[in-house]
């Protein structure tokens, strides 16, 4: 047998470790491309299906309910058939979702597209289990550079999507753009990766995966309906009872479920229920920044006695610009931990995210101010979501680690969801008053100082938790590896 043959077999493991990050890397920046690329390009697709533009809300509805259903059925089967599979499924259909919505002849066909696209969530968790398995010494820190590349994709898409529109005023055009590479990218997936063969020993709940992920979309639903159809409406009530009905009668099953979807013996046992807080608690704050952003540095301090009277242009720099923030601060996250450790860096980066909030109550004028605060905002923020995932990589059992950081996402997504209701209802309450019958309602000064104020509190109280985390053998961010991996199943 010739040299090359004998040793090839042996080579062709390594070569597939190597390509493993790449791999996540490119996947995560076109994750954070499709869902940045479309943002600007709302009012196009309004307009282009002769649809009312208050009927684009259903887009965002549709995405954050298929997104919150798609995590635990996919992380749940990821870690039963093999991550691999999954994870190419996911991309697959988020491919097929965004040339759905590209090339859509009417606007139920860009909600049909949307609902397909829906897995697009579940890819960070599917490749949290596969570090934790293959790159179990430096998971924290490529889990901190794959959220990071996330928020980078998301900036150059809401960045790219607007000037190639402008340049060629072909709106399908446009969206191929992101959606086309996506199908390369699922076939890059399946043969850079290592074949797994799963779990196939343990039981699949199926009972429990679907009464989670009904009643988590239930309460999304509910805290969605309720800014667009008001929170007395049958609809909205329904749908947060039933979904808080749910979420109890989750709890009780998989207490009783000799394989539970979500063991909460294991959450107590590994230390996980308070980083799963903290995950709510910051993305409330981070994910709710976005509509009081745009609005006050729109607002006219002449007409309304406050904001920064930017242009709508000059306002989307801005936030591109706070975008980009975020990504340095999840790829700062692994810094943080080395200089502070997994706790201090956490209440660090969420006190100062606070206090940069505090500071926007006062209603600074200037546009340099108010750019600085909400990049140190967006900054700390993201510190803070770039250190967590590592934390539930480092502590989950290898077993159900694509599971819980499933969870995680899902948590982490009811808390923009929440955060989005807070908004919409605070803003809602106190109005500006306006003269005159053209007087269009406008938010009064006072409404972003509470939301302000209300998520600062939600980052001081992270800080608090932060300290709780403790010392768990599985931070470091260092890992001594006794024993060789298992040799990797390959074609």
């Amino acid at each position: 047998m010739p040299r090359d043959s004998a040793v090839a077999p042996h080579l062709r493991p390594q070569g597939r470790a190597r390509l493993l990050v790449p791999t996540f890397l490119a996947v995560e920046l076109f994750a954070g491309l499709i869902q940045g690329w479309i943002m600007p390009l709302l009012g196009e697709i309004a307009r282009f299906h002769g649809v009312p533009a208050g009927s684009i809300s259903l887009y965002f509805m549709i995405t954050m309910l298929t997104s919150a259903m798609c995590v635990p059925f996919f992380s749940m089967l990821a870690d039963r058939y093999g991550k691999r599979a999954l994870l190419v499924i996911a991309v697959v259909l988020t491919a097929v979702g965004s040339a759905m919505i590209a090339f859509a002849p009417s606007f139920a066909f860009v909600l049909i597209g949307a609902a397909v696209q829906g897995p697009v969530a579940a890819f960070l968790p599917i490749e949290m289990g596969i570090l934790k398995e293959q790159r179990p010494a430096q998971a924290n820190r490529i889990v901190s550079a794959l959220v990071g590349t996330l928020t980078l994709g998301i900036a150059l898409g809401s960045l790219l999507s607007g000037a190639i529109m402008d340049a060629t005023g072909d709106l399908a055009l446009t969206q191929a753009i992101p959606a086309i590479p996506l199908f390369l990218l699922a076939a890059a997936v399946h043969l850079s990766l290592p074949r797994d063969t799963g779990n196939r020993q343990s039981s699949v709940d199926w009972l429990g995966a679907i009464l989670f992920s009904a009643s988590l979309g239930a309460l999304m639903y509910g805290l969605t309906a309720g800014t667009e159809l008001g929170w007395s409406h049958p609809a909205t009530l329904a749908a947060l009872v039933g979904g808080a009905a749910g979420a109890v009668g989750f709890v009780v099953l998989e207490s009783r479920m000799e394989s539970p979807l979500l063991d909460f013996t294991v959450l107590r046992r590994v230390k996980l229920g308070i980083p799963m807080v903290l995950g709510f608690l910051v993305a409330l704050t981070a994910f709710g920044m976005s509509t009081p952003t745009t609005l006050y540095l729109t607002a006219q301090p002449g007409e309304v006695g406050y904001g920064t009277g930017m242009s709508t242009g000059n306002a989307g720099l801005i936030v591109s610009l706070v975008f980009v923030c975020s990504s340095l601060g999840a790829f700062a996250a692994p810094l943080a931990v080395r200089l502070l450790g997994t706790s201090r860096a956490v209440a660090v980066a969420a006190i100062v995210s606070a206090a940069a909030l505090l500071i926007l109550t006062t209603a600074p004028a200037s546009p340099a101010i108010v750019t600085l605060l909400l990049a140190l905002n967006s900054f700390a923020s993201w510190v803070a979501l770039g250190i967590l995932p590592g934390v539930i990589v480092a502590r989950a059992p290898l077993t159900v680690a694509t599971t819980l950081s499933g969870l995680y996402n899902c948590l982490r997504s009811l808390g923009g969801s929440v955060s989005g209701a807070l908004v919409a209802a605070v803003m809602a309450t106190l109005m500006l008053a306006q003269e005159g019958p053209d007087a269009v309602a406008v938010p009064a000064v006072s409404s972003f100082q509470v939301i302000w104020s209300v998520f600062a509190g939600c980052l001081v109280l992270s800080a608090v938790l932060a300290l709780l985390l403790g010392r768990h053998r599985s931070d470091r961010t260092e890992a001594v590896i006794t024993a060789p991996p298992e040799p990797l199943v390959t074609h």
